[in-house]
């Protein structure tokens, strides 16, 4: 596909496209208050920013013009970026509570500041967790928007504070993804730890 590309597409187009196709995405969410069916647009954005989030980097590799630090940099401060306005869109539609998507931007700020700490103090740079990575990630999103078109209960209702299942979806996966930061860091910083004093003893 990176071969395919016409020569005055460049990597960095790429980049741009995954950031316009983020806003295509943030803005099908919040336009869900007129009808659920924008979704659909999600979805587009969803194809379009894994089209061009894949491609940048190869297409850079392909013609053997790779800017490693500026590449990583960029790459990643937009992945961070597309992720927390996608999130924040997904809060301020009416599928699920702006606290639930707070709390999953939380989450996922987590564990990229975890990937990147990794990437540096242990030469790894982790791009999946429990083999979920950004593919799998996004053909799960895919699908989920898809069963809110058709189906979102509420769940759990008190006065005026209700809970949908999509928010209940989205609190345990914010969950996850923290107690799976709590985890991971513990167990990597005892890992360096033990590296460290091994060292110290040589």
């Amino acid at each position: 596909m990176a071969k395919a590309l016409p020569q005055w597409v460049s990597p960095d187009h790429l980049t741009i496209l995954g950031i316009i196709a983020g806003f295509v995405i943030a803005i099908g969410y919040i336009l869900t208050w007129y009808s659920k069916w924008w979704l659909l647009l999600c979805n587009l954005g969803l194809l379009i920013h894994w089209y061009a989030d894949s491609l940048d980097g190869t297409l850079a590799r392909v013609r053997h013009t790779e800017r490693e630090n500026y590449g990583y940099f960029v790459d990643h401060i937009c992945d961070a970026w597309t992720t927390v306005i996608i999130c924040i869109a997904f809060g301020l539609s009416p599928l699920i509570h702006i606290e639930v998507g707070l709390f999953l931007t939380i989450g996922y700020l987590l564990l990229n500041i975890y990937a990147h700490v990794g990437a540096y103090s242990e030469k790894i740079f982790r791009i999946s967790f429990a083999r979920l990575g950004p593919t799998e990630i996004r053909i799960t999103i895919c699908i989920v928007n898809f069963i809110l078109i058709f189906w979102n209960p509420v769940v759990l209702q008190y006065h005026q504070t209700y809970l949908t299942v999509f928010d209940l979806c989205g609190i345990i996966v914010a969950i996850l993804f923290v107690m799976t930061f709590i985890i991971a860091s513990i167990k990597d910083a005892v890992k360096l730890d033990r590296m460290d004093r091994g060292e110290e003893k040589v």
